[in-house]
């Protein structure tokens, strides 16, 4: 016997499901899942959700598992999915987003009615998730996810109202985790009972309903502005409001729903199960599923087209690096011709210039004149006289020409200035020093 198995992953849960028809009293065949919850709340749920499914197919009761759908809620859980289910070396899976999963569920279950636009608000353990669906093409029109409102801050509010009765110590780690997990059980009974009383060693909770509608009108009244936010920005109309997830059961949700956006709530049985059941029903079989080098693993399992990347033709790269090593070799030459060019300059006279031609063997170019030398009142040039014998061929095609170096002559020092002219219009004559006795010294005679 063969089966598929659907596997939603959440912060606080894993849900199997595993779709089984069975004819029903009336004589059709009816949907009807088997469903497991693995509690995550403490690991790391995409871990889990891995070695999880590894446990479900080394099962050896005469059924065997040939397709496995999982539902994912964003890229990131796209990737973390992926490591997890490739460190349990697991690769004939499908992975497939939460909303068109839950889509799948509600159109084969026969609870999406005559709807033909829905919105899905996804309150789970980590946060809220609003999506405008359109039925027909199966495409999510429009999705906004927060964090300000999850499951888990619905365990924190009725914790911190236990621990103040309590009295319970919040340095002691293992008691506050205790208590807090005891609280996420008072939560899911609330769902359907009117107070809640829990002993356990780190003291007891009792809570009633009204009490914790008290904690979390606010939150949900939040959550309410953000699906009525979203609906106006639809681009097509949604017609009704389906509720999903672990949050769906509290029923304070779907009252303030109903009041703030006017639509008709709907809350399918087992809300927090739809998407892994949808993910049933989408699950199909992986070709190839082993991983290969040629065939990535995102690739085959699954992957969405704005998640693949885009393919790279190798053999017109290769083609544009061929073109490109051309057009370097040609730019080379041509610098080569012109710096041979410039390094055989004749006279700046155009009358006098001789006329250089390019040797075609060796590429060098040969100077002739028709004149032996041209005279100017202050300069005679003389140009190079005319090549005449065939210069050998050496080994390069090319032969590249470099100016020769000079070092530049040592500039000479300059002369001292001449001293000004004693007379103005007269050159200056340099007479020599004369140095003049000092004066005698008379002694007049005293009387």
């Amino acid at each position: 016997m063969t089966e598929v198995l659907g596997v939603s992953v959440g912060s606080s849960a894993v849900r199997m499901a595993r779709p089984d028809l069975r004819l029903h009293t009336s004589g059709h065949r009816e949907l009807d899942f088997q469903s497991d919850t693995v509690d995550a709340h403490w690991d790391r749920a995409e871990e889990l959700a891995a070695e999880s499914i590894g446990v479900v197919l080394s099962q050896n009761d005469g059924s065997q598992v040939e397709a496995t759908g999982v539902a994912y809620r964003d890229q990131q859980q796209f990737g973390d999915i992926q490591q997890a289910m490739a460190r349990q070396r697991l690769y004939n899976y499908r992975l497939v987003p939460e909303a068109r999963a839950a889509l799948a569920y509600l159109d084969a279950s026969g609870e999406i009615g005559d709807f033909s636009t829905i919105a899905l608000y996804d309150l789970g353990s980590s946060g809220l998730t609003v999506s405008v669906i359109d039925r027909a093409s199966g495409n999510v029109l429009l999705a906004e996810r927060t964090i300000d409102i999850s499951g888990d801050d619905f365990d924190r509010l009725i914790c911190d109202n236990q621990l103040a009765k309590q009295g319970v110590d919040p340095q002691n780690t293992l008691g506050v985790q205790e208590f807090t997990s005891r609280c996420r059980i008072a939560k899911e009974q609330l769902s359907t009972s009117g107070a809640v009383c829990l002993p356990g060693e780190s003291g007891v909770i009792l809570i009633s309903r009204e009490s914790f509608e008290a904690l979390v009108t606010v939150p949900i009244e939040y959550s309410a502005r953000l699906v009525r936010d979203v609906i106006s920005r639809s681009p097509q109309h949604v017609d009704a409001l389906f509720l999903i997830g672990g949050g769906a059961r509290i029923p304070l949700v779907e009252a303030i729903l109903r009041s703030w956006t006017g639509l008709p709530v709907v809350t399918p049985r087992d809300p927090e199960a739809v998407a892994a059941k949808g993910a049933a029903l989408l699950a199909t079989p992986v070709e190839n599923p082993e991983p290969t080098v040629a065939a990535p693993a995102q690739a085959l399992t699954g992957a969405p087209d704005w998640l693949s990347p885009e393919p790279v033709d190798r053999t017109a790269t290769s083609k544009r690096k061929i073109r490109g090593a051309a057009l370097v070799a040609g730019g080379l030459a041509v610098v080569a011709a012109l710096g041979l060019a410039l390094g055989y300059g004749g006279s700046e006279e155009p009358a006098s210039a001789p006329t250089e031609t390019a040797d075609t063997v060796t590429g060098v170019p040969s100077t002739s004149s028709s004149a032996a030398s041209t005279t100017t009142p202050d300069t005679t040039v003389t140009p190079p006289p005319a090549t005449t014998e065939a210069a050998p061929a050496p080994a390069a095609p090319v032969e590249t020409y470099e100016a020769p170096q000079y070092d530049e002559p040592a500039p000479a020092p300059a002369p001292a200035p001449a001293p000004a002219p004693l007379i103005p219009g007269l050159p200056q004559i340099q007479l020599p020093q004369i140095q003049l006795p000092p004066p005698p010294v008379f002694e007049l005679p005293r009387f």
